[in-house]
Formats: structure tokens, C-alpha cells, sequence
């Protein structure tokens, strides 16, 4: 089952010659910035030319100091296996303490205890809760499946949506209100195209009846009647393309569940929702309906009548099997087994992590970090303000306020925890979790089902827990800030630490990586999905307005449908990075108590660069990757991003300053003919 999976781990080892902060502190000495900028440039490859492939002669030597590309690519999967690293020492050391300490232990155990995982007890342990058996485990498989006549798949569905599986027939998600940011409805919508990772793929479906006992005339059987299926499903699904219902302007319909259920009068749609939240619903209930047709649900029924009531629970197990095999951790050498694990609970158990981390490893240093990092923010606000004020855009006064208010009240949160949150507030938080040492899949599934029903606790639009807010585990068990609906930027713990950050080096250094990282985020809130949100997080037609402003920008940068794709990330860095430029060229270095035409803290090791030139090799640190590897592995990285080194390339040289500060000439790459700004 383990060829299923279609990952790729950034993962990596430190490098010896970081220090964290309570190691600086008892080396106060340190010359940080030596040690700092001597990193900085043994990863620059001087037989690159700058101009021709910035990316290359910045980074181009990364994959020499950072020696393990075995069991990483990257610098977010740098720091991600080091912070990984952290949690696992605090939590050998905490995990004695008892409480929700040992409740992370046992599910590190029982993870790390997994050598041969098997998901058939998996599948035996959500069947008490399905009411049935599946057909694979009946001891006879030439009798009839004893659920043929009475198989219920809809409540089927609706109740492993429990445990996160989804995008069976049907799609549904929890959202927010358009016109309430701060009110959550239900979202449903029809199966999407079926991911490559998740779609049945023949010989391994034939190799898991086999594996199950089944012989090969009767496994090959099966498997026919499966991918019959799949490639029904498939066909229903190309006919309702997405449809835009949910791109900058359109609506986004509401029904109320009694509405539903006489529009779309197919399905028993009161008795899928009650199942799925174990609790009836009212009929005034509002569910925003995207991209669901009624021709699509009775097409789609005359396909499911042509399948057997076996073959149709045959499909939702195999379906399960994909969902839980991702859910497995990564198998490896004990080392990377260990870090698999912790990531896994990050992913789970977001707030134990972050409080287990905040205890051992930031608290101590909160004061000092979190106020260079809200006054870093405060003066990257002032830099946008600045550009707001020049009004290039030409906005009316209307728009001017929208665009203002949006920036003043978005906030910083560092590290995603209530203040002053206590062990006993998060044990209570966990309070109905029974985690065993040796009961590896039933953690795993109490874990999925918390999670989700987490999620759909909030269509209840009681108060959240203040200062923490519930993320996607994909989202969580990443260390990169994220800019998310409530006007708000979160920075996860991982980033504030070297190699990206720390208060010690020169604010040059500071502001040139992190800085740049920080304004990427803060311009994301008036990209072009958040603009059209208000401060309030409420859609807004003076934001929908706003979009029209950016068409300049969007002609000038986009020459192929590929560069739509990519728009909102390309904002935000050259954005971002002409925010940050200002606010430590035109804000922080001229106020230095010492004023000269170089940094004078970096003169002993900064060679012949420029403060200028600094900078911007700086701001890439943190894209640093091994290349040459990535791109041999068909690895395209994320749509919206796109490739780290085409990514710097593209965008980096829509700085003004950057041709200049490395003597580009026309017709070079990074030499723009049009520069294309925004703001």
C-alpha cells in the first residue's frame, strides 16, 4: 500500500554550526552575524551569473552545505524536520509529567511500534460503526454478501465523513457565510475530478483482492466491476466542469435544508445531515449549494442502480483504503520513523504541540521575539500605507478606506495558542481522547474523528476558543506563516529560529528574509481571492470594485494562461518584497545609531557586496532547494507557487532596484523591458 502514496518529504538535517537561542545565551559573545552571513554565502555560486539566473547564483550552492538531500529537498523541509526535532526531545522529556503529555507519548508509541502496518484493522474498527461487515471479510465469498439487499450507502458516506473521508458522489465542507464572516454553513457540492493519487489504479486493486484472499479468476472479476465503476463516476464528473460558482464576483447560492431538499428532491438529504452530525437539523439551516445539478444527482443515480449493492460498498472500501493509507506514517530508518510520527501529532493534535513546544522552547523568550516581530509588522504596515497613500491605483475615497481599514486591523499571531493557555485548559480540550501505546489505528481514527467533528461543531456558531484557531492538519503541520480568513497572519513556531530568524542579527538580515516572508503574507490579504473580504471578513461588493484596479498589473504580468494561475502568489512577492526593501532601506537604516555607507556589523564578513545586494541574495534563503533533484523527481511544487527557481526568476526582478543593484543588461533574464508593479 505504500506505493500508493505520491509524496514528497522536505525534510532535513541541521546544519552544526546553528546555535539556538538557549545556546546563545550562554554565549552572548557569539559573533552572530559572521556566523549568520558566512551561511549565507557559502551557499552562493559565483560562476552563476546573477543576471542570467538569480536563483542559481544565490542558491546555487545549497545542496553542498546541506548534505542529507536523502531525506529532504528544501529549506521549509529544513526547518520543518529540525522543529520536528525540538518537539520530539520536549516531549522525551515531558512526556513523565503525565496528563495531555502522556496522552502525545502513547500516540508517539504506538506510531512508532508500527512495522508493518496492515489497514485491515482499520477497516474491522469502523464497522461497528457502519452497522454491517464488509463484503471482503464474509468466510464464504462464493455466498451472497449478507448487506446485498440493504446496503444504505448514503449513510455509509455520511457516517466515515466522520473520520475525514470525502468526495465520494458528494463534496461537503463547512464555510463561511459571504455576508458573515464569522457564521459557518454547510457547503455541498458535487464528487470533483478524482485525484491521481486517489484513483483506483488497477493492478493494485487486483493485488489487494489477492492479498485478501480472493482468487485471481474472482479478484479479476471484482476488479473490472470496480473500475466500471470508477470510470462511470469519472465520465458523470467531466460533464460538470467546475463552474466558477466560486470565483471573485460570483454568487455563491444559499438554500435553507427544507429549499434542498424539494430543489433536489433525489437524495434523502435530512437523513445524510443527521447521520453525519448525529443531530437533526432544523429547516431553515442554510447550505450553500455549488456546482450540484439535479440532472448530475439522477445521472448519477442510473449509474449506482447498474451496481450492485457489493460492488458499491467494494468502491467506498477501497476509497477508505486510499483515504487511510495516507493517513499511515512514512516507513524508513528508526530516525525518520520518529519525525514521521511528531508529525503525524502536529497534524492531530495541533494545540498539545504548540503547547508542548510554547512551554519548552519559547516561552522563555516570547517578550523579546514577539515585540521585534509586532514592530517589524507595524513598520511593513507603514510601508503599505505609504504606497496606498500614493495612490497609483487611483481609488475613490471609498475604496481608500476599504483598503485601509483592512490593514489596520490585521493582526500578527505568534504561535497558534491562547494566552496563557494552561496544561490543565488543554487537557481539557482533549478530554474525550483515550490514547493506547499499542493501539496504533484506534488512535488514529479517535484522532480523525475529533478533527472532523471539530469542524463541524462550528456550524453550531458558538464562541471559539480565543487566541487559537482551528487549521486544516496539512496546515498545521507545516512552519510557514499563513495569512487565513479572520484578518489575521499566523506565524507557527518553526520559522522563528535560524536559519529564517532570530533577534540577534542585523536587522538587514532580519527584514531581507523574514520581513520579505512576512509582507508575502500581509499582501495576500488583498490578493486577489481576500480582497473581496472586508476587515470583518465579510464579502464585500466596494472590494469586488477593487479588482478591477488591478488590471493594469495583471495585462502587464500575465503572457500566458499558465500566469493567471500564479497571480495572487506573484503579487504577494513583488509586493512583499518592495515593502520590505522600503522598510528597511527608507525606515530602519537611515535611524541606525550608527550611520554609514555600509552596515558596519556585517563589514568583516559581507566581501563586495552592497547592503543592496544583501538583501535580495537574502530574501531567498528561504526557497534554497535542491534543484537538480526536485525537477528529476517530476516534481512541479505547488500550482499557485510553482517551482522555487522559476519563481525567484520571474518575480525577483520586478524590483526596480534589482537590475541596478547587479548591473543587469537589457535582454538578460533578470533585466525587466516593463517593470509590472501594483500598488
Amino acid at each position: 500500500m505504500k506505493g500508493l502514496r505520491l509524496l514528497i518529504v522536505l525534510l532535513c538535517h541541521l546544519p552544526s554550526t546553528w546555535m539556538m537561542p538557549q545556546q546563545l545565551e550562554a554565549n552572548q559573545e557569539l559573533d552572530m552575524n559572521g556566523i549568520y552571513l558566512d551561511r549565507l554565502l557559502l551557499n552562493v555560486n559565483t560562476s552563476v551569473n546573477p543576471c542570467d539566473d538569480f536563483y542559481g547564483y544565490a542558491c546555487g550552492n545549497w545542496s553542498n552545505n546541506y548534505i542529507d538531500t536523502d531525506i529532504y529537498l528544501d529549506m521549509p523541509g529544513y526547518m520543518d524536520y529540525f522543529y520536528n526535532k525540538q518537539l520530539l526531545s520536549a516531549l522525551e522529556e515531558k512526556h513523565s509529567d503525565g496528563g495531555i503529555f502522556a496522552q502525545l507519548w502513547a500516540y508517539y508509541n504506538s506510531c512508532l511500534s508500527l512495522k508493518q502496518p496492515s489497514l485491515n484493522e482499520m477497516l474491522h474498527l469502523v464497522e461497528d460503526e457502519l452497522d454491517f461487515e464488509w463484503p471482503i471479510f464474509r468466510i464464504n465469498q462464493s455466498e451472497p454478501w449478507a448487506n446485498e439487499t440493504h446496503f444504505d450507502w448514503l449513510g455509509t458516506l455520511a457516517r466515515l465523513r466522520v473520520y475525514g473521508l470525502n468526495g465520494i458522489f458528494l463534496r461537503q465542507e463547512v464555510n463561511v457565510r459571504r455576508e458573515n464572516g464569522s457564521h459557518y454553513v454547510l457547503h455541498l457540492m458535487q464528487q470533483q475530478p478524482v485525484a491521481v493519487k486517489s484513483q483506483l489504479a488497477e493492478q493494485q486493486v487486483l493485488d489487494l483482492y489477492i492479498a485478501f484472499g480472493l482468487n485471481k479468476t474472482l479478484a479479476q472479476n471484482r476488479t473490472g466491476r470496480l473500475l466500471q465503476l470508477e470510470w462511470q463516476v469519472g465520465n458523470l464528473t467531466n460533464m460538470y466542469p467546475e463552474n466558477g460558482n466560486e470565483s471573485i464576483g460570483s454568487e455563491l447560492p444559499e438554500w435553507t435544508l427544507k429549499q434542498l431538499t424539494e430543489k433536489l428532491p433525489q437524495l434523502d438529504w435530512r437523513y445524510y445531515f443527521s447521520t453525519l452530525l448525529a443531530r437533526p437539523l432544523p429547516d431553515k439551516q442554510l447550505i450553500q449549494v455549488v456546482q450540484l445539478e439535479e440532472s448530475y444527482l439522477d445521472r448519477l443515480q442510473v449509474i449506482l442502480d447498474k451496481s450492485s449493492n457489493e460492488t458499491l460498498a467494494y468502491y467506498i472500501m477501497f476509497k477508505l483504503l486510499y483515504y487511510f493509507n495516507e493517513e499511515l506514517p512514512l516507513a524508513g530508518k528508526d530516525q525518520d520513523s520518529s519525525i514521521a510520527c511528531i508529525h503525524q501529532l502536529r497534524g492531530h493534535m495541533p494545540l498539545a504541540m504548540n503547547y508542548l513546544y510554547e512551554q519548552s522552547n519559547y516561552a522563555a523568550r516570547r517578550d523579546v521575539y514577539d515585540a521585534a516581530l509586532q514592530q517589524m509588522m507595524a513598520n511593513i504596515q507603514e510601508q503599505f500605507d505609504k504606497l496606498l497613500q500614493e495612490n497609483r491605483l487611483h481609488l475613490n475615497s471609498e475604496e481608500m478606506s476599504y483598503v485601509r481599514e483592512e490593514l489596520g486591523t490585521l493582526s500578527l499571531k505568534i504561535g497558534n495558542i491562547p494566552h496563557q493557555l494552561t496544561e490543565k485548559q488543554v487537557g481539557q480540550y482533549y478530554k474525550d481522547l483515550h490514547l493506547h501505546p499499542l493501539r496504533f489505528f484506534s488512535n488514529k481514527l479517535q484522532l480523525l474523528k475529533m478533527n472532523s467533528q471539530l469542524v463541524q461543531q462550528m456550524l453550531l456558531n458558538l464562541p471559539q476558543h480565543e487566541g487559537y484557531y482551528h487549521q486544516e492538519a496539512s496546515v498545521s503541520q507545516n512552519s510557514s506563516p499563513v495569512k487565513i480568513f479572520q484578518n489575521a497572519i499566523v506565524l507557527p513556531y518553526g520559522y522563528l529560529q535560524l536559519p529564517i530568524y532570530d533577534v540577534r542579527i542585523d536587522k538587514l538580515m532580519q527584514y531581507s528574509q523574514f520581513g520579505f516572508i512576512l509582507a508575502h503574507e500581509l499582501q495576500h490579504a488583498f490578493d486577489l481571492f481576500h480582497i473581496v473580504y472586508d476587515a470583518r471578513g465579510n464579502y464585500n461588493e466596494t472590494g469586488l470594485g477593487l479588482v478591477q484596479h488591478f488590471l493594469e498589473f495583471i495585462n502587464c504580468y500575465a503572457k500566458s494562461p499558465s500566469d493567471h494561475v500564479l497571480l495572487s502568489e506573484t503579487m504577494s512577492d513583488i509586493v512583499g518584497l518592495r515593502l520590505t526593501f522600503a522598510a528597511y532601506f527608507d525606515q530602519i537604516k537611515p535611524t541606525a545609531a550608527t550611520r554609514t555607507e555600509e552596515n558596519p556589523h556585517l563589514s568583516h564578513s559581507r566581501g563586495n557586496y552592497t547592503d543592496e545586494q544583501l538583501f535580495f541574495l537574502n530574501s531567498v534563503q528561504f526557497l534554497c532547494g535542491n534543484m537538480q533533484k526536485i525537477e528529476a523527481m517530476a516534481y512541479s511544487g505547488d500550482a499557485e507557487h510553482g517551482l522555487h527557481n522559476k519563481r525567484v526568476n520571474r518575480n525577483w526582478a520586478h524590483h526596480e532596484h534589482f537590475a541596478r543593484t547587479f548591473h543587469c543588461s537589457p535582454g538578460q533574464t533578470m533585466h525587466k523591458e516593463e517593470i509590472c508593479r501594483l500598488w
